[in-house]
């Protein structure tokens, strides 16, 4: 183990020498905070005669000054070459006449970027083609997909746009800054070393995701439990898993790392009453064989990556209408573990999606204060893969509290709905219910989507209802109406904003001819069948609602009931 103080001009000086960002690192992170800082640094220390320090960097030696795996320093290393490419440009804009100025940046293009075929800094994989576009050769040939070439593309924008505002003569200061900059790498000789380091570096309080605090804390305890000669196949093991692990991670969009492992522990380690990495470490510190259990664990874990990428990849129909409703987090430890015990019985997952689709809605209708956690715990903890028992122990153990049981789910839909949040979505599925035999409404929507009131709101004070509605003689509602029937169910139905627009408070006789006239939906069409079609001149009064909501209650209770899984 070496330690070296050192330029940054001397750092990249060697035109063999090259730095490796190892796919099990996090690949380029770095938002606007840490660009700002950075540059705001080095704008304040160009008229100052201190050396302004880069940091320390951990590299492994693969090849003594050839190749170095980055340990640590990722972020600044890679955030270094885009501000040159970004300080480059911009100088070239400036004085692009300059012959000397082009000879310099040609000069200062190899020693960062690339001389005789030698990339001298090399991302994680998967983002090797596009920074190589973007930062290398100084041209973006396609348009970035991963998160990180979205914040690589992002940091070389924000260089651009500030450098521009500086003067020549200033940017020309910035980069002596940077190249006169110290840094401090230590030079670790192999696996051991690397480990060893891992812990020691990332106990400084350094702003790390817990994913990498886990890396580190295994690949240390790797290093103190293996066998001496099967320390470096061990850790090398655990690395070679944290690179699937990093490379699935780049494939998850809904998700991020530190997200995903709490999702897994919740399933496999405490279930919801995880709280930190301690409660992994508790559960490791009592385990007999430690080096089986980290790696077991590890692949259990990457499981959870690799099954959450098949996730986001998922057509089922219910998973699609979970996405509808928004998954919280306290649905993706069950998801997981079916994963785990079915993972590939496209039915079983099916009735599972299913069953927390119930599940979520009536979370969303309820939307109490009560924590649902507390109630799900242990069926969570419980739960290997029997659907079945799922659906019996939900049903049992949410109808033990007064706050998630059947007759507090059936109370809250016979009550005052507008403005639920699961109105809409309750009502397309009504909607899909109704809809004519081979019909299915699948992903049709309204133009500026709206919650139409059949019998309309209370109008502007001054303004009367007008006729087709139960008023009284003062042409007003009355405060029982208001309160039971005008935001009932039986009341609201989905419309576009421009139908809505030309209703608006009209006769119910004009509401209903325009619902007729162009049902887009089913549920325009079918108020006509709820009304007394006797009456010369229909009315919606009580007796419809009551009607119309009767029906749309008996659906909704059928339809979310967990027997209907």
């Amino acid at each position: 183990m070496n330690f070296n103080n050192i330029t940054i001009l001397g750092l990249f000086a060697s035109s063999q020498k090259s730095f490796i960002i190892p796919v099990y690192q996090r690949a380029y992170s770095w938002e606007l905070d840490q660009w700002k800082a950075l540059l705001n640094d080095l704008k304040e220390q160009i008229h100052s005669q201190n050396t302004y320090f880069f940091g320390n960097l951990l590299l492994e030696t693969i090849e003594e000054d050839v190749s170095y795996e980055v340990i640590d320093g990722q972020q600044r290393l890679t955030t270094l070459t885009i501000l040159v490419r970004a300080l480059l440009t911009v100088l070239s804009e400036k004085d692009n006449a300059n012959k000397e100025l082009g000879t310099k940046i040609a000069e200062k293009e190899k020693l960062y970027f690339k001389v005789d075929g030698n990339k001298k800094l090399r991302p994680v994989s998967y983002d090797i083609a596009y920074y190589d576009s973007l930062i290398i050769d100084g041209h973006e040939s396609f348009q970035p997909i991963s998160r990180s070439q979205k914040k690589i593309k992002a940091g070389l924008q924000y260089f651009l746009l500030e450098l521009r505002n500086e003067k020549f003569e200033d940017l020309l200061l910035i980069l002596k800054k940077i190249e006169s900059s110290k840094v401090t790498y230590i030079d670790l000789k192999g696996k051991k070393e690397s480990a060893l380091m891992f812990e020691l570096q990332n106990n400084r309080g350094k702003d790390l995701t817990n994913m990498e605090k886990l890396k580190s804390y295994f690949m240390y305890q790797m290093y103190v439990h293996s066998l001496p000669e099967e320390t470096n196949s061990n850790i090398e093991e655990i690395s070679n898993i944290f690179k699937i692990i990093y490379g699935t991670i780049n494939d998850i969009k809904f998700l991020d790392e530190d997200s995903v492992l709490l999702y897994h522990c919740n399933a496999f380690v405490k279930g919801y009453n995880y709280r930190t990495l301690e409660d992994i470490k508790d559960l490791f510190k009592k385990s007999n064989n430690k080096v089986v259990w980290i790696i077991d664990f590890v692949k259990e874990l990457n499981s959870t990556f690799l099954n959450l990428k098949k996730l986001e990849e998922s057509k089922d129909i219910y998973f699609v209408k979970l996405k509808k409703l928004k998954l919280p987090a306290f649905i993706y430890p069950f998801i997981i573990k079916g994963y785990k015990h079915f993972g590939e019985d496209d039915f079983k997952l099916n009735r599972l999606f299913k069953i927390l689709e119930v599940l979520l809605f009536r979370y969303y209708l309820i939307n109490s204060r009560a924590d649902i956690n507390s109630r799900l715990n242990s069926i969570l903890l419980s739960f290997n893969g029997d659907v079945e028992l799922l659906i019996s122990t939900l049903k049992e153990k949410l109808n033990e509290s007064w706050y998630w049981g059947d007759d507090r789910f059936s109370s809250i839909l016979n009550e005052w709905m507008y403005e639920n949040p699961v109105l809409n979505y309750l009502l397309w599925e009504y909607e899909s219910s109704i809809q004519k035999k081979g019909y299915v409404v699948g992903n049709m929507e309204l133009v500026r989507e709206q919650i139409e009131h059949i019998s309309p709101q209370v109008p502007p004070q001054g303004e009367l209802l007008a006729s087709g509605y139960e008023v009284d003689e003062l042409n007003s509602y009355s405060n029982e109406f208001i309160k039971r029937e005008l935001n009932c169910l039986g009341n609201l139905m989905l419309i576009s904003g421009s139908h809505n627009a030309s209703i608006g408070n009209k006769p119910f006789i004009h509401k209903l001819n325009s619902y007729n006239s162009n049902p887009l939906l089913n549920q325009q069409g079918e108020i006509k069948s709820f009304i007394n079609i006797t009456e010369e001149s229909p009315i919606w009064d009580t007796f419809a609602i009551q009607r119309r909501q009767k029906v749309m209650l008996d659906f909704c209770i059928k339809r979310w009931d967990f027997s209907f899984c």
